[in-house]
């Protein structure tokens, strides 16, 4: 049995069983009132129909999807919403009509759409790598399946890049069968202007990616796919040893261009921070973990957790790798307005390595120029979630904002939404959000301004 299976059922694993909502959230401390929009993560949520009597899932990464909301404007918290996503399978499952729209074209039976939710086009969509993109509303709601208006013929991945300056959002999708990536390139108004097949070596699992100004850059890696599937269930993945790992470069505004590899020592690369150009190098930065949690393996004697940094030089066709940080931090975030371009900051959130791979801690910021990690501490019986940064103006300053994250207390059994000042990171929050029940635990979310909740959304699928 795997240690996930036996102890989700308390703390911040254990799922909620019902959906609420309330309004006028208790606030320790004060909102900035320049913080007007929606905050929003997803979790791992699994529904009681489609679980046992115990709730276990052969992996956490199974549960469905919950999307969890707090609503902020003229420094109140007016409201916090949770609400499953309605997916297809999980209607059928319980007996409801399919959600409208098209059909959601998934290489699992059941897709989740557990993993994050981002704002694109002025749609609200919840994500996961397996499966379609599900449309919310702003009351998060589900709306139905979205394709891009008929475009979007297969899943799409969890982790998007939206170039700040052109509002387009370049993703991939990966699958078990060949093309095995594909990589994709919708506009601001949601319509998809590119797709191209990726010339990847396997059937690899490219959770994540990044983009600069130039390029896609691809991470190639040996998390491959596994057939049969291991017994018992989980994720159908292996970590094969004899496989070669790359990065790749796909120029940007070429479209007739071939992807060009770089051969690197391998990794497990869960997630990436950011990359960007400097000069004739391509710099990748990102989260090097053990993949012991997605293969079923067992852990390593020392678990491997940090920030690293890839130098692609491309006239010489070398790369050089660094170990940044070794502070065991996870679910890296920085300044939106930052993606693709040089940054200096970024966020994550401390994972407790003795204890588990999904024990968080604390949180972290780094500054890639000082070379140093400051850690907000939590109290001993909290857990933070991600962290996401939001400007304080359009013009603001890269660390000029607040720092956003779900913490839960374990004494309470209750999740507060906190509200840090990015520049003094370290400092007591500026508020602290009361929520009326725990928010289980999760990856990703977002902030959606009020820009984004009034901007029209785009054409409708069908």
């Amino acid at each position: 049995m795997r240690p996930e299976r036996a102890a989700r059922h308390s703390g911040v694993l254990q799922p909620l069983d019902a959906e609420i909502s309330v309004i006028d959230l208790p606030v320790e401390g004060a909102i900035p009132p320049e913080l007007d929009g929606l905050y929003v993560r997803n979790s791992f949520n699994p529904h009681p129909v489609l679980v046992g009597g115990d709730g276990a899932l052969p992996h956490l990464f199974l549960g469905d999807g919950m999307i969890h909301g707090v609503r902020l404007a003229a420094g109140r918290a007016c409201w916090y919403r949770n609400r499953w996503v309605r997916t297809e399978s999980l209607a059928a499952a319980t007996g409801q009509a399919a959600p409208p729209g098209p059909p959601d074209r998934r290489w699992v039976p059941h897709n989740p759409a557990n993993l994050n939710v981002i704002v694109h086009a002025g749609r609200l969509l919840a994500l996961c790598d397996v499966g379609m993109p599900y449309a919310l509303s702003a009351e998060l709601e589900t709306l139905g399946c979205y394709d891009f208006g008929g475009q979007l013929t297969a899943n799409m991945s969890a982790h998007p890049k939206r170039d700040p300056a052109t509002g387009e959002l370049h993703f991939v999708n990966y699958r078990p069968w060949r093309p095995w990536v594909t990589y994709f390139c919708a506009d601001a108004a949601g319509r998809i202007v590119r797709s191209q097949a990726i010339d990847v070596a396997g059937a690899t699992a490219m959770h994540d990616f990044a983009v600069t100004q130039r390029f896609a850059v691809f991470i190639d890696q040996p998390l491959l796919f596994e057939r049969p599937p291991r017994p018992g269930g989980g994720l159908p993945f292996c970590w094969d040893r004899g496989y070669t790992m790359r990065l790749g470069l796909l120029e940007l505004h070429r479209s007739d261009a071939p992807v060009r590899w770089f051969e690197i020592e391998p990794c497990f690369i869960p997630h990436v921070l950011n990359a960007f150009d400097d000069g004739d190098t391509v710099v990748l930065r990102a989260v090097v973990s053990d993949p012991y949690y997605m293969t079923g393996d067992a852990p390593a004697a020392q678990a491997c957790l940090g920030m690293h940094e890839w130098r692609i030089d491309l006239a010489g066709g070398r790369v050089a790798h660094d170990c940044l940080s070794d502070a065991p931090g996870e679910l890296p975030r920085l300044d939106e307005r930052r993606v693709g371009r040089p940054h200096r900051f970024g966020y994550a959130a401390e994972i407790r390595l003795a204890q588990a791979w999904h024990a968080c801690g604390g949180l972290f910021k780094y500054d890639f120029v000082r070379d140093t990690v400051t850690r907000h501490e939590v109290g001993p019986h909290e857990m933070a979630a991600e962290p996401v940064f939001v400007p304080a103006r359009a013009s603001s300053g890269e660390d000029e904002g607040w720092v956003l994250s779900f913490v839960y207390d374990a004494t309470t059994d209750r999740s507060a939404l906190i509200v840090l000042d990015a520049r003094r990171f370290a400092g007591a929050p500026l508020a602290r959000i009361t929520l009326p029940q725990r928010v289980p635990y999760g990856a990703h979310g977002s902030w959606v301004s009020q820009a984004d909740l009034d901007a029209p959304p785009c054409q409708s699928s069908r």
